[in-house]
């Protein structure tokens, strides 16, 4: 580590030690510059936690619907396997079927894709997405709205499971995102 005595760049001393006079010389004004450069290039390449992310995930879905969950009082959701093979068959039906709504053109909904992988509920929810690539402007989304936000929070549901797909829809390449809220008997 290169270690500069601040001082020196910017003040000179006299024969008291004390500072006389602001003056920059060209040879200490490198050296500070170099430190300033080194600082800025740490910040940029250390954000905080969350700043840049832009993949889509699962994980990184049930991270923030959990510290969201904390904020609210309600016990964090685990990840439940059966619900999640759900929530995937739910995003493929979507795909295969060129629909984004609760309800499929023939009628099936989540509570029918739950009972298909056998998971026995009490309580059942869901949530669906369309383009987002990010796990914080999803959840903040949700969030703004009441019914996906009684999803999110409701101490009703202790288990969830997240699909994150890409597919066509309406011919165009789109990410859909399932949540499958329950919990089970």
């Amino acid at each position: 580590m290169v270690k500069v005595n601040l001082d020196s760049v910017f003040l000179r001393y006299g024969a008291n030690s004390t500072p006389e006079i602001l003056e920059i010389k060209p040879s200490r004004a490198w050296k500070t510059l170099l430190v300033g450069m080194v600082f800025l290039i740490s910040l940029v390449s250390f954000p905080q936690a969350g700043a840049a992310e832009t993949t889509l995930t699962g994980t990184g879905i049930l991270k923030v619907v959990n510290q969201d969950r904390a904020g609210s009082g309600a016990r964090p959701l685990l990840a439940n396997d059966v619900l999640q093979m759900a929530a995937e068959a739910k995003a493929a039906d979507i795909f295969a079927n060129g629909y984004f709504a609760h309800t499929s053109p023939g009628g099936k909904q989540a509570w029918d894709f739950i009972k298909e992988q056998g998971f026995a509920y009490d309580f059942a929810g869901e949530n669906l997405a369309i383009n987002y690539t990010n796990s914080y402007e999803l959840e903040k989304d949700f969030l703004a709205s009441p019914s996906h936000r009684d999803n999110l929070l409701s101490p009703l549901f202790t288990e969830i499971g997240i699909a994150v797909k890409a597919g066509m829809y309406e011919g165009k390449p789109a990410i859909v995102t399932v949540q499958i809220f329950a919990s089970p008997r």
